[in-house]
């Protein structure tokens, strides 16, 4: 028994020891992300340059017509709303970091913010072509939403009133489509909390209840 005392006395300054090393390295760990932290050196400047000249060059390597197919927008409509919405939120300003490196192009972001709302692809398969990090494309597309919303939100993103009415009437009269509205698109959206007794009137083809959201636009979108 007093051996075996005596040994564990001898192994306890190794033990403390080597408690000491692993807590200083968990201090070092948490006080330096780059202890635990995979580093992946993305290169930004050769994403922005890729997309810049793929679409927003003098002489773009795809033409307007591939940029219409793949963004569903024109080129012009793109621009104006990246514009847009970096004149209202700073955060698609590109910027540089306290190592004077330069930030994401607004235009990295603008485009990761419209593919996932265009085709709702997964975040992390736009890493690899605009070399962002899934944060940061999630970051992008709430920003990105929040500035549609305040900057376009009062003039497109709203109910027809009466007068909107009776001047797209008036338009689609007079290219032959009498009282009629031109729809972009519907959907049907699961009504969750919709009364038991209307359940009857709102379900069709689904086996739930459902509202239809249906969006109309003018000539001017």
């Amino acid at each position: 028994m007093m051996t075996l005392l005596c040994s564990l006395f001898k192994l306890l300054p190794l033990w403390f020891a080597e408690e000491e090393s692993n807590n200083q390295e968990r201090r070092i760990g948490y006080r330096d992300s780059i202890f635990y932290h995979n580093i992946v050196n993305r290169n930004r400047k050769e994403g922005a340059l890729r997309l810049y000249n793929d679409y927003f060059a003098e002489n773009p390597k795809f033409t307007y017509s591939q940029f219409r197919r793949r963004f569903r927008i024109s080129c012009r409509l793109f621009l104006r709303i990246a514009n847009a919405v970096e004149a209202h939120n700073p955060y698609f300003k590109q910027r540089t970091n306290a190592l004077s490196v330069l930030g994401l192009f607004c235009l990295q972001k603008v485009t990761a913010a419209h593919k996932i709302l265009a085709y709702g692809i997964f975040v992390y398969l736009i890493d690899e072509y605009l070399r962002i990090r899934e944060t940061i494309v999630i970051e992008s597309l709430r920003a990105f939403i929040k500035a549609i919303i305040e900057v376009f939100g009062d003039w497109y993103l709203k109910a027809p009133n009466e007068v909107d009415i009776c001047r797209l009437l008036s338009i689609e009269e007079q290219r032959g489509f009498s009282g009629m509205f031109w729809s972009i698109d519907y959907m049907h959206w699961k009504w969750k909390k919709c009364p038991i007794t209307w359940h009857g009137m709102y379900i069709g083809h689904c086996c739930e209840p459902t509202i239809i959201l249906e969006a109309v636009a003018s000539q001017d979108l």
